[in-house]
């Protein structure tokens, strides 16, 4: 037995020899993994750059520090600026914070309210004329629905102002029975509630409006200076009529038709 294991041992495989030994090789700066890896880094950097320095664009605006209403002159201190990031589509529509001192002396065209930006359409231009605004008081149930900035006519009532008219007429046509009869003519009593409307103020703007406590409207119009005397007498009168105009595919409103016509009561 000692002797059969002893030829198994020396049967046994030799143990695999070494493998040969192999040099590392150094990597080499052109290696095309290693650059897109530089690129990939060099890219993230500068979209990160960008993304930080876009976060913080802001810029000064200038915005009315309180509300000012169409037709007010600008003073200093009645504009201000704010830090704020408008995309570059509305950036283009409003005064940058460097213009700020321009505005002084400027005349409002439209009601401006607290901590809004100021635009260039807020402004009236230097060629308008010079206007006045004028408020001008409406009976409940008598001014249709208005926009700041629409456009409307004005009609004043005057009690026996057709009476009259319609009595001349009366008179004229009987003076032939008079003549026939021998006698004098005898003016027909006006109509109770006869009047006519007239036409007091054409194509003017309309501001805003303001509902006092009687329920009637206090409307504010800009008007020609030679139309503010009519505007006054007209919130003086008893009754005013207010018709908005729609302006046809060239921008006209129309002539203004009769200044006067018959009128048909209160």
């Amino acid at each position: 037995m000692t002797e059969l294991a002893a030829a198994v041992r020396t049967e046994a495989p030799p143990p695999p020899g070494s493998p040969p030994a192999r040099r590392l090789t150094r990597r080499r700066w052109r290696d095309s993994r290693l650059l897109v890896g530089v690129l990939l880094v060099l890219v993230s950097v500068v979209v990160g750059a960008r993304l930080f320095a876009s976060a913080d664009s802001t810029q000064q605006w200038v915005v009315a520090r309180g509300d000012l209403p169409a037709g007010h002159v600008v003073v200093t201190g009645d504009l201000g600026t704010v830090s704020a990031r408008l995309s570059g589509s509305t950036s283009g529509r409003y005064y940058p914070g460097a213009r700020l001192g321009d505005l002084t002396g400027a005349t409002l065209a439209r009601p401006v309210n607290a901590g809004e930006f100021v635009s260039g359409g807020d402004f009236a231009g230097k060629d308008r004329p010079a206007t006045r605004l004028v408020p001008v008081i409406v009976k409940a149930g008598r001014l249709p629905v208005l926009e700041p900035g629409d456009h409307v006519d004005v009609y004043v009532f005057q009690t026996g102002a057709a009476g009259a008219g319609q009595t001349g007429g009366d008179t004229a046509g009987s003076g032939g029975d008079a003549g026939r009869s021998g006698g004098g003519t005898t003016p027909a009593a006006p109509v109770a509630g006869s009047g006519a409307e007239t036409l007091a103020l054409h194509d003017v703007e309309f501001v805003e409006v303001e509902k006092l406590a009687s329920g009637d409207r206090s409307i504010t119009l800009r008007v020609p200076i030679d139309g503010a005397i009519q505007a006054v007498a007209a919130s003086q009168s008893e009754r005013v009529d207010v018709v908005k105009l729609e302006r046809d595919a060239r921008g006209g409103v129309g002539a203004a038709g009769p200044t006067t016509a018959a009128g048909f009561g209160r």
